[in-house]
This record gives C-alpha cells, structure tokens and sequence, in this order.
C-alpha cells in the first residue's frame, strides 16, 4: 500500500507511540510536583546567627538564633533574619531547578511553567 492514510496498522503504530509519550510525560509532570512538594530548604544568614527553614512555598516553618544573637542591636538581628530568608529562598529556587531539571527537564515548556514561581519569587527577594 503506497497510500499512508490506508495504512490502518501504520496509524496505529503512530497512535501507540504519541499515548506511550503522553503517558511517560504525564508521568514525569506528576514526579516534578511531588518533588517541588517535598520540598524544604534551611540557610542561615552570612553570620550564622540566625537559621531558618521554609517550605516549598516560602513559608517560613522554623527559625533558630545562636545565644550570641542576644548582644547585638535588633537592627542586626532583623537583617540577619531577612538575610537568612532570602538565601533560603534563593536556595529553594536553586533546588526547585534541580527537581525540574532531572524530571520534565528545565527547557520543556511543563518545566519553564513549574519554574516561572520559584524565578518570580526569588526575584522579589533582591
């Protein structure tokens, strides 16, 4: 048969192949959400005076201070703070890459949408 749109057993071939794909991307899609999910980053400020840990979302889920935090200024302690936050949320961004990168790959457009909010609001952080 030299006519393609006869090819009954081609076409199915075809169809076969573009599910398998949809499938294996599908799967690999709900493996990059569960892994941005499980996501938990902990940074301290350049000092080591103050340490957090925050969620996949930036949510600040634990903060720890050292003992010498306590005879510095509180102007010093607040910048430590926001210094520690936003080196995790930098790191969070970092590690969000590395989920998207080993499971949709980070050119694919399922990859750029998944990294469009950890870019956004690492961003807002500068």
């Amino acid at each position: 048969m030299d006519n393609p749109l006869l090819d009954v057993e081609g076409a199915r071939e075809r169809l076969e192949a573009w599910k398998a794909r949809a499938e294996q991307r599908a799967a690999d899609t709900q493996a990059a959400a569960e892994g941005l999910q499980a996501l938990r980053v902990t940074a301290s400020d350049d000092n080591g005076m103050i340490t957090v840990t925050i969620s996949h979302s930036g949510d600040l889920l634990d903060v720890q201070a050292k003992d010498r935090i306590t005879r510095q200024p509180a102007e010093y302690t607040a910048r430590a703070m926001l210094q520690a936050y936003q080196n995790a949320k930098r790191q969070l961004a970092e590690a969000a890459a590395a989920v998207v990168r080993e499971t949709v790959g980070d050119d694919s457009p399922t990859g750029r949408a998944l990294m469009a909010g950890f870019k956004t609001s690492a961003q807002e952080d500068r």
